[in-house]
């Protein structure tokens, strides 16, 4: 059942990246990173903290991943309005970078050193206060 909500997920999302890059559409995607950012970055400094769970962790930075890397995969791929393509490529890889750092706290989310250092890269990469 959960396989099926998954793929379910990803299709919708999928979905939802769809058509060609123009400036809102960038704009928008942009403010998307930036959020997925500053959510990692609470999550992260959760994590440093020992304030949430391991569980929780694991889930919710699996959760903002895929988010994150269907996003990197839809700007790497998409076509682009005249004169967007080389901002398009740069914020799919900052998407794929968010993806990568967000896999680490998945993969490691007792490590509250490697927590607190990814707390402050996800809080720069963001517009996070």
């Amino acid at each position: 059942m959960r396989i099926v909500a998954a793929l379910a997920a990803v299709l919708l999302l999928a979905g939802c990246n769809g058509g060609t890059v123009d400036r809102q559409a960038l704009t928008n995607d942009a403010g998307t990173i930036d959020s997925i950012n500053c959510e990692a970055w609470l999550l992260a400094d959760g994590a440093a903290r020992d304030r949430v769970t391991t569980s929780y962790a694991r889930v919710q930075s699996d959760a903002l991943a895929l988010q994150a890397s269907n996003l990197a995969d839809a700007l790497a791929h998409r076509p682009t309005s005249p004169g967007l393509e080389r901002r398009t490529r740069v914020q799919a890889r900052d998407a794929a970078r968010l993806a990568a750092r967000l896999r680490r706290l998945h993969d490691h989310p007792t490590d509250r050193d490697g927590a607190r250092t990814l707390s402050r890269r996800f809080q720069r990469a963001g517009s996070c206060s």
